[in-house]
């Protein structure tokens, strides 16, 4: 079940899609020296999870945008997934990291803008009840799927983008147990934003 959106929700959904379209645009083209040719550059770049993150926020708020509704679940754990992806690079990777130029701009987009647009916007505009606690299993879906894929392309290609993936190093049992780890973390973050929700939107 969905109900339609605000003009203002709509306006504002279209700015995290525009956001995170042309700093996927930008990185990819910023890749293409590198990388040779646009599809080389996007298989590169989708080897992230951030990537597929901003790529999501893309196409689910450009959605709202253009038709004012949108299964609720889905935006429950695109959000959750926002505050890991920038949670786990301002807490752990920004400090090693120091992009420069227009990297510098994609970067901001990529791991703080587009995040915090699209948790902001959840909290402002998600409908109670539509996507509650009964939801919350379908969060951990995601850092599941996305670890499958994580391994497959690494056997296929011999990289592996984060060290709690590395099934050479680590061997697959411990991949395994990490990638349920990171489920329960999703899980975690996302009844953590149903209570700030609830928190924000008690009467006073």
């Amino acid at each position: 079940m969905d109900t339609a959106f605000s003009r203002t929700a709509r306006f504002c959904a279209a700015l995290v899609s525009l956001i995170a379209i042309v700093s996927l645009v930008a990185q990819s083209v910023g890749n293409l020296e590198r990388d040779g040719t646009m599809l080389a550059a996007w298989s590169a770049m989708l080897r992230w999870f951030t990537i597929w993150g901003n790529v999501a926020a893309s196409v689910f708020f450009g959605w709202i945008a253009l038709r004012g509704r949108i299964e609720p679940r889905i935006l429950f754990a695109l959000a959750a997934a926002l505050v890991i992806i920038a949670a786990v690079y301002h807490i752990l990777l920004a400090s090693a990291h120091d992009p420069q130029g227009a990297d510098w701009w994609t970067n901001l987009a990529h791991h703080t803008l587009v995040p915090a647009g699209g948790v902001l916007w959840w909290l402002a505009y998600s409908r109670d009840g539509l996507a509650g606690w009964r939801s919350l299993p379908i969060v951990m879906l995601v850092p599941v799927v996305y670890g499958g894929f994580a391994l497959v392309n690494g056997v296929l290609t011999g990289f592996y983008p984060y060290f709690f993936l590395d099934e050479p190093k680590l061997g697959l049992g411990m991949v395994l147990l990490n990638m349920v780890g990171l489920a329960f973390l999703f899980l975690f973050v996302a009844a953590l934003l149903l209570a700030i929700r609830k928190l924000i939107r008690a009467p006073a």
